[in-house]
């Protein structure tokens, strides 16, 4: 587990760049405790209970969406306004990585 700076981490956007709709809205965006374990949505790694997670839950294009991130994804998101962006890259490639060997894998 890493540790990070949970205001920075907040102050990301991890959907920046993205278009959104006029009635999108942010319900709930916040770090806590992860009382189950689960798979991070941007590096496709498992999440440990007891581990601090970012959870987002919103509304976009009128479908309500929710996002867990791990705590290294949180500590990139947080590293993210020093370091260029360059850790938040390298865990969104961990994920690309990841779901490509998925589709890799037979049955």
């Amino acid at each position: 587990m890493s540790t990070y700076d949970e205001l920075e981490c907040l102050k990301t956007n991890p959907f920046e760049g993205d278009f959104g709709s006029p009635g999108d809205r942010t319900l709930k965006d916040k770090i806590v405790t992860a009382r189950k374990g689960g798979t991070c949505g941007m590096c496709r790694q498992e999440i440990q209970p007891g581990e601090r997670v970012r959870l987002l839950a919103a509304v976009f294009d009128g479908t309500l969406m929710s996002y867990r991130w791990c705590s290294a994804c949180c500590a990139a998101m947080a590293a993210s306004w020093t370091d260029n962006g360059d850790a938040w890259t390298a865990r969104a490639r961990l994920g690309r990585e990841s779901s490509n060997d998925q589709g890799k894998r037979t049955p």
